[in-house]
Order: C-alpha cells, then sequence, then structure tokens
C-alpha cells in the first residue's frame, strides 16, 4: 500500500510539473531568435598576420562598457552579459566571418571586440579588433539588438594598429616579434 501511495506520489509530482512548464521548456521560434553576424577583415591579408603567438581569434560582445576594474570581462562572462564565439574563427586568411546568437533581448551590446589568444593559457589574449561604425578602432560603437532580427557588421583588424586594450591591462607580453600588451577576459 505504501509502494503505491509513493509512486501515485510521484505521479502526481511529475503530472503538475509537466502541466506547469506551460511551453517553457519550448525551444525559440525561428522568426524570435537573433544574430549579430560580421566579417572581420584582415587589413594586409594573411601574410599580415604575426607569426607567432596566434592560438585562436574570437569575437565577443558584452553588454556593459567601459569594464569595472582587474577581473571586469571575466565577471562580465560569468554574469551572463557577454556573447561569444565558442570556437576559434579561422587563422591566417584574408577575413573570417561569424555568427553569434544573441539572447535576452532586446539588448544594447556597447563593447564588441575581437580577442587573439596568445598561448595556451585561454585567459593570455589581447584586443586586435573593435566594432565602430566611424572606422576608428578608438571608438567603439554600440549596437541594439531586437528580437527577431539579424544584424550584419564589419570589423577591420590592423594588426599594426590596435586598438586601445580595455582598461585592465595586467602586463606585457613579450614574443619573439615584438611585446605585446595582455589582458584578462
Amino acid at each position: 500500500m505504501q509502494e503505491r501511495l509513493k509512486y501515485l506520489i510521484i505521479y502526481i509530482f511529475i503530472l503538475i510539473f509537466i502541466i506547469g512548464c506551460n511551453e517553457g521548456l519550448a525551444p525559440m521560434n525561428e522568426s524570435q531568435k537573433s544574430y549579430l553576424n560580421g566579417i572581420l577583415v584582415f587589413q594586409g591579408g594573411k601574410v599580415a598576420w604575426p607569426k607567432d603567438s596566434v592560438i585562436a581569434i574570437r569575437v565577443a560582445a558584452f553588454k556593459n562598457y567601459p569594464f569595472s576594474g582587474s577581473s571586469g570581462i571575466m565577471q562580465e562572462i560569468l554574469n551572463g552579459n557577454a556573447y561569444f564565439t565558442v570556437e576559434s574563427l579561422p587563422l591566417y586568411v584574408d577575413s573570417a566571418s561569424f555568427s553569434i546568437e544573441i539572447t535576452s533581448l532586446p539588448v544594447l551590446l556597447k563593447y564588441i571586440g575581437v580577442a587573439q589568444q596568445l598561448d595556451s593559457n585561454i585567459l593570455d589574449q589581447r584586443v586586435i579588433g573593435v566594432y565602430s561604425e566611424t572606422g576608428n578602432n578608438t571608438q567603439p560603437s554600440s549596437i541594439f539588438i531586437e528580437e527577431g532580427k539579424t544584424y550584419n557588421i564589419r570589423i577591420v583588424i590592423d594588426f599594426n594598429n590596435l586598438p586601445p586594450q580595455p582598461s585592465i591591462l595586467v602586463k606585457q607580453h613579450n614574443t619573439s616579434a615584438h611585446a605585446k600588451q595582455k589582458l584578462i577576459i
């Protein structure tokens, strides 16, 4: 008898849970999804890339900028205030495309940057490009993302004219080619 009562309670709990979800676990309709698509153009083409210290290239878009304190970028990622490409984009190419699904809409993305991973430590990165409507890499532009829309941007990366690093520089990273700035993300 107790065994039947136990199963009845579990069955009722599961039934209430399923009814209560009311499509809460259903995936978003494609027409509701929003994407930030873009192309990275590497000034000078593939021959302009540094000969060493390129492990990965990723794009990240942040809800907040400027970043606060020495852990600002990492804190933004951990708090869910950043969207980024998980896998590296192609290396040593003239251009590369990316696509990031944006959730929690609508949202204002205040800083969209391209980071170069310098070695096997995922935290050892530097910003090599930023989204700027004016083309001036010292003036990052914001973009407002609405539900159900796709946005296309272009970021030019000039390895000889890098954008200012976010205010969380921690030290210099030396390579055989030249000294490079390091930031923690």
